[in-house]
């Protein structure tokens, strides 16, 4: 069995706080994405089971290269360390300058927002201008067609949802339309 020597044990820790810092970073990273796209509750569980898949990856790769793959308490605790002292010291700072990048951000979003949507609101307003003239054009249109209708439709009543109960029935129909009563011609 291969028993790695002390300095090399406390490098690896070393190198677990600074992973722990370096997630303290990508949580920071993804928290700014997160604030300037939504603050809906689905994206905050999106992007933080993001941040866990992430850490997790890094941890694993982490593991293989340091530790030959076994883990070790003392990584883990030396990640957690790392991040805390992130979040503790640089993070808060970080924090406040992502609110402040966030919020432009947000005014920039808003502002692309109203620029985009300005012809489409003229549009509307032009539409609601209009709109009783241009129900005046449909009803006068409706009525013209329906005088149409009547006009060219054909006076014959003997059409395909007819037929039926024309065979069924013990009246004859005419070709001009109707039954004949039993009348033969």
């Amino acid at each position: 069995m291969f028993i790695t020597p002390q300095s090399n044990h406390l490098l690896v820790f070393v190198y677990a706080l600074g992973l722990g810092f370096l997630n303290g970073i990508i949580y920071d990273i993804l928290r700014g994405i997160r604030l300037s796209l939504s603050k809906g509750k689905v994206a905050v569980v999106f992007f933080d089971i993001l941040f866990f898949v992430t850490a997790g990856l890094l941890t694993f790769i982490f593991g293989l290269a340091f530790s030959s793959g076994t883990i070790r308490f003392y990584i883990i605790f030396a990640e957690l360390t790392g991040y805390a002292f992130y979040y503790f010291s640089f993070g808060i700072i970080a924090i406040k300058i992502t609110n402040v990048f966030v919020s432009l951000l947000r005014k920039f979003y808003s502002l692309i927002f109203k620029l985009i949507s300005a012809p489409f609101k003229l549009i509307y307003k032009l539409f609601l201008a209009f709109k009783g003239k241009f129900l005046k054009i449909f009803k006068e249109t409706g009525k013209k067609s329906e005088k149409i209708k009547k006009k060219h439709l054909p006076k014959l009543r003997l059409y395909v949802y007819n037929l039926l109960g024309v065979l069924f029935t013990k009246h004859k129909s005419s070709k001009k339309g109707g039954s004949d009563n039993g009348k033969i011609r």
